[in-house]
């Protein structure tokens, strides 16, 4: 059995020059899938209310198709929270985004919304879950974290200092470049062929 890992599209996530600015916070994934709702629900209900003790203006941009009721009425209750429902396109809510967020408890496959917001150029704060399976390295590339006091304690670090988030952000691309782009994969499943 040969084993060949996800891969993204490094140049059409690369990030512009400028960017608008979306959200502090961003959260990925297609909005009718349980996994996606539980985690998006555990982020609200338990750690965006502690990142807002110290950062009360921070707001979350929940981003994918077919948002549930229970995700809408999130944003009817909270002006610093918005749900997109369908977008054209993802890669302008990473680009507009300080931080991705993962912070999934449940579900399996690939966790290929990581590699897309390291390869746009976005630090990433996940669960173990949430990056379960794929080859990341805490606090090299990420930060990988499992109560809502670290979930938000390392959201706050990040979004206060540019410098790490820009380095986190850096080295993720590196990685995602170097083993997870569509041509290093393609090259390697060439090989096993």
């Amino acid at each position: 059995v040969s084993c060949v890992p996800t891969g993204v599209d490094i140049d059409y996530f690369r990030r512009p020059t400028q960017s608008e600015a979306k959200a502090d916070l961003v959260f990925v994934g297609s909005m009718d899938w349980l996994p996606n709702i539980d985690g998006t629900e555990y982020f609200v209900r338990e750690i965006l209310p502690l990142i807002r003790r110290k950062l009360p203006n921070c707001t979350l941009a929940i981003v994918g198709r077919s948002p549930s009721p229970a995700i809408l009425a999130l944003a009817e209750k909270d002006s610093g929270i918005k749900v997109t429902g369908t977008v054209p396109d993802v890669r302008p809510w990473l680009w507009g985004a300080k931080l991705s967020v993962v912070p999934l408890r449940i579900g399996g496959g690939t966790r290929l919304k990581i590699y897309e917001a390291m390869a746009a150029g976005t630090a990433t704060v996940s669960s173990s879950v949430g990056a379960e399976g794929l080859d990341v390295s805490h606090p090299a590339n990420i930060r990988l974290v499992d109560t809502p006091l670290s979930f938000a304690e390392q959201c706050i670090e990040l979004l206060e200092n540019k410098t790490e988030r820009d380095r986190l952000a850096t080295e993720a691309l590196d990685l995602v470049t170097a083993r997870f782009s569509q041509d290093v994969v393609a090259a390697e499943f060439e090989r096993l062929l």
